[in-house]
């Protein structure tokens, strides 16, 4: 398999009264494409602090990371953020959406930074709102759309520019089960068409969807099954 992240060591503390405080601690793994990982542990123990690692949101403050064979720890600023619109994705838990846009203008944002034509935004936007079951919806401000649906905004910007990686906070937080389970359904068609997908969540639909759970626990990164 294709490794989409790897790390080697990758640590992040942050500074605290009486010296650094570990956020996490010398973590090494590889992430395949066609995968979808799920990272689980207690509140505080270092997952939003990994995944915006992974995201490339945060520097890690020791060791090695690299994205598509890249490493992209140490790069300057310019590029860290270019190597982060070209290749990563995000879903949060509240789908981080534009609230007065309508729904086609949410998911052809991110194509505004791709080299294409108008026409062909707009047709990449129309096929993804397609793909998630959100035709009737549109042209539909956000601000009147229920959860579930907004998500689905969200999964569908994520299937408009196809990133290699696709970095997932809660994603199914405050979903009844039938739209996680559309969320997670979603989330597996990207990774078979050759994203990496990692999670962070609890829920048992997300884990039993996944491909390998981990547990961060303190900052300690863990295998925990399959």
């Amino acid at each position: 398999m294709i490794a989409s992240l790897r790390a080697e060591g990758l640590t992040r503390t942050y500074p605290g009264p009486d010296g650094p405080v570990p956020g996490l601690e010398a973590a090494d793994f590889v992430f395949h494409r066609r995968e979808v990982v799920t990272i689980r542990g207690p509140s505080g123990g270092g997952k939003s602090t990994l995944l915006n690692l992974l995201g490339l949101l945060d520097r890690p403050t020791g060791g090695q990371l690299w994205l598509e064979d890249e490493r992209v720890d140490g790069l300057r600023d310019r590029a860290f953020s270019a190597a982060r619109r070209r290749h990563v994705g995000f879903l949060f838990q509240d789908a981080g959406l534009v609230e007065r846009m309508t729904t086609l203008d949410n998911v052809r944002l991110p194509l505004d930074y791709r080299p294409l034509s108008d026409s062909e935004r707009h047709d990449k936007a129309g096929l993804a709102i397609e793909q998630v079951g959100l035709e009737h919806r549109r042209n539909a401000l956000v601000e009147t759309l229920s959860g579930g649906e907004r998500q689905r905004v969200g999964l569908a910007r994520l299937l408009a520019v196809r990133p290699n990686v696709i970095i997932c906070d809660e994603p199914t937080a405050s979903l009844d089960e039938a739209n996680s389970r559309a969320v997670v359904e979603h989330l597996r068609t990207a990774a078979a068409d050759g994203a990496c997908v990692v999670c962070a969540s609890h829920d048992p639909i997300v884990l039993d969807g996944s491909d390998r759970l981990l547990t961060l626990t303190r900052g300690r990164l863990a295998v925990d099954g399959r």
